[in-house]
């Protein structure tokens, strides 16, 4: 559905996701990156055999990939000439450092979509700090409620605001284009303003209001939430884990039928709404937690789906990767590699090797997204690029390179 252009200057995992995002719903988007080492993407965690990480083979999908110094003038005005050439630039970079080289949003197109990443955004006391996930998190208030009241804040183990951030700067820009699509011709761009810190606040549901309301700051909660019973992890008599949701008044009922105590139903006024259930909150989930503990994983989803009570499994990514749900619905995806284009240096050329990737929501009826090709090898279309788009020649080019420019 995107029919656009974006240059893409994003690093590691917020930028990348958001260039991601934008890359599989159909935007044709350049991925800059520093000539020699590359985004940082492509060293981390697993890697291929070629070297390159796995998670870039993921996050880098669909992109086309050029090489430039920023740190170089020359460097700098290949990207500012591209810049005129696309509808989006997306950044990562600490706020001022794009003003500093002379490619902030004062300095290019008026009509640019210029989307931002940062720690705790542009303005603001702490908005030149460098923000880490694992920080924003904190900041964010995440941390705060996640983990258990007894010992140190926990973190799961993917790096969930930067994913958010990324979210939230791809929805931010597809605003801002609808926006001037509508709007019609000759309709100035703006700034779209994401930071990792807000978008992990704006996933805090009503807690800031609870607190500047009432005095109420939602504790951590273990496995399970605060004031809604009952909804929690439970140990099954294999060792393995299931989670159940009963909060409902009606799904309640069928619950505690389920497990063989009608009389705790919804009907009996002890338990006839959540307010009642959150004052017998130990009885409530110690019954359930009793029940799981004499049945298999299997037989408690069994029993849970006959009663319609929503439930189901902790699932590993091996356990992922072979459900038949999963599977239905397209979210494990092939991705060969990236095309060679025009010019493309041979030297440059992807090593072959095909990748699982999963797939980007949401799905749409009727102009879906799709996984094109696999994060390409560094600086594979920059000759491409640079001569399509700037129609700089093969002489230009090798200018540029030797400079270290590209």
């Amino acid at each position: 559905p995107l029919q656009c252009w974006v240059l893409d200057l994003g690093q590691v995992v917020a930028g990348n996701f958001a260039g991601a995002l934008l890359a599989y719903f159909g935007a044709t988007v350049y991925k800059v990156e520093p000539p020699g080492k590359g985004d940082a993407l492509r060293s981390l965690r697993v890697l291929d055999p070629s070297g390159t990480s796995l998670w870039w083979r993921a996050h880098g999908r669909n992109r086309l990939c050029l090489t430039a110094n920023l740190h170089a003038p020359e460097g700098r005005e290949v990207v500012k000439k591209l810049s005129d050439k696309v509808d989006v630039l997306l950044e990562n970079f600490r706020p001022g450092v794009m003003e500093g080289w002379g490619l902030g949003p004062a300095d290019l197109k008026p009509d640019l979509i210029y989307t931002r990443i940062s720690g705790y955004g542009q303005t603001g006391p702490r908005a030149k700090e460098p923000g880490y996930a694992s920080v924003c998190e904190a900041f964010g208030g995440f941390r705060h409620v996640n983990g258990y009241a007894d010992r140190p804040p926990v973190r799961p183990n993917i790096s969930l605001g930067d994913t958010l951030a990324g979210m939230h700067a791809a929805f931010g820009a597809v605003m801002a284009l609808l926006q001037r699509q509508r709007a019609g011709t000759h309709t100035p761009g703006q700034v779209v303003d994401a930071s990792i810190s807000e978008s992990v606040f704006n996933m805090m549901e009503a807690c800031v209001t609870e607190y500047v309301m009432t005095g109420s700051d939602r504790p951590p909660s273990g496995s399970t939430i605060s004031d809604v019973v009952p909804s929690g992890t439970f140990r099954c008599s294999d060792g393995r884990y299931v989670v159940i949701g009963g909060n409902g008044d009606s799904v309640y009922t069928r619950l505690m039928e389920a497990i063989g105590k009608p009389e705790m139903g919804a009907s009996h006024p002890d338990y006839a709404n959540n307010a009642a259930r959150c004052a017998r909150v130990d009885e409530i989930m110690g019954a359930i937690e009793s029940w799981c503990a004499g049945r298999p994983l299997s037989e408690v989803v069994a029993v849970m789906k006959k009663a319609r009570v929503p439930s189901g499994p902790i699932l590993s990514m091996r356990d992922i990767s072979q459900d038949p749900q999963y599977t239905a619905r397209g979210m494990i995806q092939k991705a060969g590699p990236a095309p060679s284009l025009g010019a493309d240096r041979p030297a440059a050329a992807a090593a072959g090797q095909e990748v699982t990737v999963p797939a980007i929501l949401p799905v749409l009826s009727r102009t879906p997204g799709s996984t094109r090709w696999a994060g390409p090898e560094l600086g594979q279309h920059t000759d491409f690029i640079l001569q399509t788009e700037l129609g700089m020649s093969a002489a230009e080019i090798a200018e540029l390179r030797s400079k270290g420019a590209i």
